[in-house]
């Protein structure tokens, strides 16, 4: 059949206007299935043949029978298609199955010469062949290839009385499907008697959803049969509705239809899948990839199989619209697998959301299937400062820090918005460190660099949790204040008297005050929002909120560790305090960019995305802040020559031994009053037997405090392991000294360090209630 000619050329006007588009339509010398006007290359001046088959309405064809004859047109010009038309010329044709009349025939004024050719009751495939002689006596032949088909073939079906009905394709068991369902569909082919055809016939099906692939045939169209029927399965694949299938016939005008009815998909189950991301910022306040103002949200349809399920409409609702949150679009048709999308949009007020969706259930009994995402939230997105936190993996200690270059510690800072959310990935965290030195960021949800990946304290190579990241400190140079007025003032246990003691010089209880040794502040930064108390709950800050939040000055390093920017305290532009001495150097984050330090407190309003924005320049801004955390590595210089120092005390005198019966404390400190690493353990043993410490084993706890480590124990008596010791009976004995060993172990594995003291009784004091002096035990 050919189609190309039927869309292209199919009217004998049209064929005329459009000559020189013939060889395009399927011309070629030989012929084959391909019909219309038939081209051959010229040679020399020799003429050009075009040959075409047409029916009765005009249309091309290459198909004859008896009921169908065909007009053959030869058209004939000068030396290819674009020539000069020849008008009155001889045109001689011959066909091999069936009749063409007449023999010859001249062209008319349009270079046309008209043949009639019509079937003769043989069926098969044919040729026609016409030739023209020109003017000299070269001769020019074309060919045409042809079907004669048989007579009067119907399409249709037998009913289950044996009645033929034509034009009409069977359906078993009916035209109504289910979602997904199938049917067998057939054809019978009768000839003009009403008797099944003998002859081989090729029967095409075809449908929209067959066209679009969301159907299949099994077997496959086109079906040839030589028995008068065909019969295939048709299955819906992702079709549903009205679907109508039509039955050609092969190199005949026969043709059949039905219409099959497939129903829409039923789901049997809704599922959440994902919300990406899970919080977003309120509208306006979004920017890059990591402060998005909307979420996208996705759900499955599956079936009862728990297969997916596509095709079926799903409506979207949200559990509360507060502050203008908007989903688009409000219902979605499923895909291939089984899944629909809707976008959540931020308002402008801080929540926590549900996106619902809802489908009707496939039982037919018009319920409602419906499930929800997971929380979504609404915020800021933004670190708030009750919110922010700074740690160190490991000992605040770092033993040997003072005096040792690349010993390191993974410092972890912790985000959160007002709503204690983790803030998004991607919040960047700025670090300044006041000795050794650090990396100046990190990213929340990404490792900082390789040289974090590669210290375990710092997790290795798995991302940080949401909401935080790592830096490494490394010590090393600066280990003290720049300027040398405060390098002199640095108070170490030698140059200081600790006040608990009596002004005694060693390890001391107490904080030896500025200017301290060894103790490195690190800072750490962040874009964000001071904290407030909503009252309401209504997640921004009202009107009769505006005094209940923490006013934010501009971040500071805080060297002196006194809470305040130091070097604009009054009295400190000249003051030689050694508070003021110590804050000297101390150094601030100049947010506006102003050129100075400022408490935001002139006046003092909330700062913060949650101030509304008819409060904003009101009772509150919505301009942002600096927030921050700082803490405090303790550089330790236990290794260095003076080494780890011990002051035993009782009470507030010093003691340089211990009686039984008494109780002490045992200090411990580095040169600059600084405990051990955490982790380290303190012993208490006897030389000798006689004195026992109640409590003989200590583990230094984990903490930034300022002063040295105490162990704190009482003297006890021996517990009768010596054979001279007569205390178990409580007999009087004579006076005498043992020693105890104290040992201090470092946490890191350094060296051990110990001393000893005296340890002595009174022959007065047994240790257990007097027994009968008379007794033979004593």
């Amino acid at each position: 059949m050919i189609t190309r000619y039927a869309s292209l050329c199919s009217r004998f006007s049209a064929l005329l206007a459009i000559f020189a588009l013939l060889t395009a339509c399927g011309g070629g010398g030989g012929g084959g299935s391909d019909g219309g006007f038939l081209p051959v290359d010229p040679e020399d001046d020799a003429y050009f043949l075009a040959l075409g088959l047409e029916d009765a309405d005009g249309n091309s064809t290459n198909t004859i029978s008896t009921s169908m004859p065909a007009t053959l047109k030869v058209k004939v010009t000068r030396e290819g298609p674009n020539g000069a038309l020849i008008a009155d010329t001889l045109v001689t044709a011959d066909a091999s199955i069936g009749i063409l009349t007449p023999a010859t025939a001249l062209t008319n004024a349009e270079g046309i010469a008209l043949f009639t050719l019509e079937a003769d009751g043989e069926t098969g495939a044919g040729a026609i062949t016409a030739t023209v002689t020109n003017e000299d006596g070269l001769a020019t032949s074309q060919t045409l290839n042809y079907q004669v088909g048989a007579a009067g073939l119907r399409l249709g079906h037998f009913d289950g009385n044996g009645l033929f009905i034509e034009n009409e394709i069977g359906v078993h068991p009916n035209s109504d499907l289910v979602y997904r369902g199938s049917a067998e569909v057939f054809v019978d082919i009768v000839d003009e008697s009403g008797q099944r055809a003998t002859s081989t016939e090729v029967i095409t099906l075809s449908s929209n959803c067959l066209a679009t692939g969301k159907a299949t045939l099994e077997p496959a169209s086109p079906l040839e049969t030589t028995t008068g029927n065909v019969s295939t399965t048709f299955t819906a694949i992702d079709c549903a509705g009205a679907d109508e299938i039509t039955a050609t016939i092969e190199g005949g005008q026969g043709q059949a239809f039905t219409t099959l009815n497939i129903g829409s998909p039923r789901a049997n189950s809704l599922t959440f899948v994902s919300a990406e991301p899970d919080l977003i910022v309120l509208k306006g306040t979004g920017g890059g990839s990591s402060r998005q103002e909307s979420s996208v949200v996705t759900f499955q349809v599956i079936d009862s199989s728990n297969n997916p399920l596509p095709n079926v409409d799903v409506n979207f609702s949200l559990s509360t619209a507060v502050g203008g949150l908007a989903l688009s679009p409000s219902s979605d048709t499923s895909d291939e697998e089984g899944l629909v999308q809707v976008t959540l949009f931020s308002g402008d007020v801080s929540t926590v959301v549900r996106v619902i969706a809802s489908v009707m259930a496939g039982d037919g009994s018009g319920l409602s299937l419906s499930t929800v995402s997971d929380i979504l939230t609404v915020s800021t997105g933004l670190p708030d400062q009750n919110s922010i936190s700074l740690s160190v993996e490991g000992s605040f200690v770092v033993e040997s820090g003072f005096s040792m270059d690349g010993i390191q510690r993974c410092l972890t800072v912790r985000m959160a918005d007002k709503f204690n959310n983790p803030v998004p990935n991607g919040t960047s965290a700025i670090f300044t460190t006041e000795y050794g030195t650090i990396d100046p960021s990190c990213v929340t949800g990404e490792r900082n660099g390789e040289r974090a990946v590669s210290i375990p304290a710092c997790g290795g190579p798995t991302p940080p949790p949401e909401g935080q990241c790592d830096v490494l400190w490394t010590s090393g140079e600066p280990r003290v204040p720049t300027l040398p007025d405060a390098q002199d003032a640095i108070k170490t246990i030698n140059n200081t008297g600790c006040p608990s003691l009596g002004g005694a010089t060693g390890p001391c209880p107490d904080d030896l005050l500025y200017v301290r040794g060894g103790r490195s502040t690190v800072l750490v930064t962040a874009i964000g929002e001071e904290s407030f108390v909503d009252r309401n709950g209504n997640g921004v800050m009202d009107e009769d909120e505006r005094e209940l939040f923490a006013n934010l000055p501009e971040a500071f390093i805080d060297h002196n560790e006194d809470g305040f920017y130091t070097p604009t305290l009054p009295g400190c532009g000249n003051s030689n305090s050694l508070q003021c001495l110590a804050g000297s150097e101390e150094t601030f984050v100049d947010f506006n960019s102003d050129g100075s330090y400022n408490n935001n407190d002139s006046p003092a309003l909330y700062n913060g995305l949650l101030c509304p924005p008819e409060g904003d320049g009101v009772w509150c801004s919505r301009t942002l802040v600096n927030v921050f955390d700082q803490t405090i590595l303790i550089l330790s210089a236990g290794d260095t020559a003076v080494g780890w120092q011990f002051q035993l005390a009782r009470g507030s005198s010093v003691q340089q031994g211990t009686t039984e019966g008494r109780d002490y404390v045992v200090y411990i400190s580095d040169l600059f009053n600084s405990r051990p690493p955490a982790g380290s353990t303190v012993t208490i043993a006897s030389t000798d037997g006689q004195c026992q410490a109640s409590k003989d084993s200590f583990i230094v706890t984990n903490t930034t405090g300022r002063g040295a480590f105490g162990a704190a124990f009482q003297v006890l008596s021996s517990s009768g392991d010596n054979p001279d010791s007569q205390t178990e009976q409580g007999c009087p004995r004579e006076s005498g000294t043992d020693t105890l060993r104290v040992t201090l172990s470092p946490g890191d594995g350094g060296a051990a360090e110990s001393i000893l003291y005296t340890c002595g009784w009174d022959n007065d004091a047994p240790q257990q209630p007097p027994a009968d002096p008379n007794s033979p035990s004593c």
